[in-house]
């Protein structure tokens, strides 16, 4: 089975990022494949273990990575979870316990590395994108998850789990998870990473909906900013999203030896979902763009309605000074002006009052 690599786009936001200090540290130009990044000191790195079979459980947070050699074999699944952005040691330590491919610890130590899926053998990658934040700025984060032959490894970018809802199945024993293999747990995390999706959209939708309504009622310059901010970040999700999407659609079709058919269905289902989170995605970009369509219209139009008040008062000043200046170069000796201003007046009225109804005539004035 061959899956060709699907890093077709990369994240970009810098919330996708982690703070200068924090990114890992790539390997020189011209290092061997397989070179493990770098990454300096941050939050320490939280591993725990959940080892599972029809009948019984077990759950341990695993100081020394030895104690997982010693696991291994002795349950029909081993779920290792770590958190935080794994150092090179961990890294190498598991790959040395569970005899993973050196380009595979290198994809796994590479927190830019887009969402793909892709086969070591007959083992399975996948890295999925996970919204880590929404507000008061979006925050992606990666989430990884290898497919062994007895064991699933996950890893995660940053403190907090968002996977506890399938532990929480694991120790219940809800569902098919207990009493099914490693692939299938690997397939119920992929699913509730793209679950998160939905309430992300929801959100989004919600946030559109209100901007519209203050595009229609009258817009300011700070909406054209959370516009132009709800498109850059739309456009961030696509990017996260598009690429799982199309990596999804290779192991649904030829998964390999360690997916059994009955949890390929599910994972079918589970690129639908991304299907229609990548649809309901770009229908909230195209929204957000109608809306700065809309937005940018309005500000003309109230630009144009401005220039058109501006041009009607200097006309009427224009015309009113001419016949002021015209009577006062025929008025005739001092003393015989204030008894004719009421026909100057009445003059500069009917001048105004025809400029007003030449305005009239030619709907230079605001409908509505």
């Amino acid at each position: 089975m061959t899956i060709g690599r699907r890093d077709l786009f990369r994240f970009p936001l810098r919330g996708v990022l982690p703070e200068p200090d924090q990114r890992p540290r790539r390997p020189p130009i011209g290092a061997d494949p397989g070179q493990i990044p770098v990454v300096p000191a941050g939050p320490p790195v939280r591993v725990t273990v959940t080892a599972y079979g029809p009948h019984e459980i077990t759950e341990l947070h695993v100081g020394q990575l030895e104690l997982l050699r010693t696991m291994r074999g002795r349950w029909p699944v081993m779920w290792v979870n770590a958190e935080s952005l794994p150092r090179e040691m961990i890294l190498r330590d598991l790959g040395e316990i569970f005899d993973l491919p050196r380009l595979a610890l290198e994809d796994l130590g590479d927190f830019n590395h887009p969402a793909k899926v892709e086969a070591y053998g007959d083992e399975l990658l996948f890295i999925i994108a996970h919204v880590a934040r929404l507000n008061p700025g979006l925050e992606l984060e990666r989430v990884a998850v290898f497919l062994g032959p007895d064991y699933v490894l996950t890893f995660q970018e940053r403190p907090g789990d968002v996977l506890e809802p399938v532990r929480e199945r694991v120790r219940a024993s809800r569902g098919q998870l207990r009493t099914s293999g490693p692939d299938y747990l690997a397939y119920a995390v992929v699913d509730v990473v793209m679950d998160h999706w939905f309430p992300v959209t929801e959100a989004y939708t919600s946030r559109l909906d209100g901007l519209e309504a203050e595009v229609r009622r009258r817009p300011t310059g700070e909406t054209m900013e959370r516009l132009y901010q709800a498109k850059g970040e739309l456009l961030a999700l696509r990017t996260a999203l598009a690429p799982l999407n199309d990596a999804l659609a290779d192991p649904a079709g030829d998964p390999g030896p360690l997916v059994k058919p009955e949890t390929l269905i599910h994972l079918r289902d589970t690129r639908d979902h991304g299907l229609q989170l990548l649809a309901l995605v770009d229908t909230c970009g195209e929204r957000a763009a109608a809306l700065t369509d809309v937005h940018l219209a309005s500000t003309r139009e109230r630009s144009n309605d401005l220039v058109r008040m501006v041009i009607l008062i200097a006309t009427g000043f224009l015309v009113l000074g001419v016949v002021t200046s015209v009577y006062a170069m025929a008025a005739e000796p001092a003393g015989t002006f204030w008894w004719r201003l009421p026909y100057l007046l009445g003059l500069m009225g009917v001048a105004g009052l025809g400029l007003a109804l030449w305005w009239g005539s030619r709907s230079w004035r605001r409908s509505g």
